[in-house]
């Protein structure tokens, strides 16, 4: 399988990059290969305003992976309007019928509510969201040399099974009826 993991947050070392980085070490490689693209280090102009060799490079990406995962952090009750714009660019050429795993983190308590829109605009691209996902807190947290390190075990095992459903998804038919 090739995983794609877009990393949604404008803070270096954030949260949701701890995530990021977590998933990739829990995905087994070489088996699967994967592919973490962090949009604050990419050159991605809002829509409409023309075209980068990043937003290129971010849909190939997009269109050649089994599997994405999207992750943001809860900025006022939505995703990262660095993901908006990001997704913003590609189109149901790169997600349609796709399996997508989602996360997202909070500052004070959990919030779903990211997600809930996130699931919106990828049923408008066609992706096939998985009903488990993913919500962390700062809490579930500890401050680490190198950012941050997710503590809580339950959110682990999480990650863990949404990355299961993701592998098992990627390898399904699709029928067409």
């Amino acid at each position: 399988m090739k995983l794609l993991i877009l990393s949604g947050s404008a803070f270096p070392d954030s949260h949701t990059h701890s995530i990021a980085r977590l998933i990739e070490s829990l995905v087994e490689q070489p088996e699967h290969e994967v592919t973490h693209i962090d949009l604050r280090e990419m050159d991605i102009p809002i829509f409409g305003q023309g075209k980068t060799e990043d937003i290129e490079s971010l849909k190939r990406h997009a269109e050649n992976a089994d599997a994405i995962i999207i992750g943001t952090p809860n900025y006022h009750t939505s995703f990262s309007g660095l993901l908006k714009n990001a997704l913003d660019h590609l189109s149901i050429d790169e997600f349609e019928m796709k399996p997508v795993g989602l996360f997202c983190n909070s500052g004070g308590m959990r919030n779903s509510d990211p997600l809930t829109q996130l699931r919106m605009v990828m049923r408008g691209v066609h992706a096939m969201v998985l009903p488990l996902q993913v919500c962390t807190c700062d809490e579930d947290f500890e401050k680490t040399g190198d950012g941050y390190r997710l503590v809580n075990d339950a959110l682990r095992e999480r990650l863990s099974v949404m990355i299961d459903g993701l592998v098992r998804q990627s390898h399904s038919e699709t029928i067409s009826i």
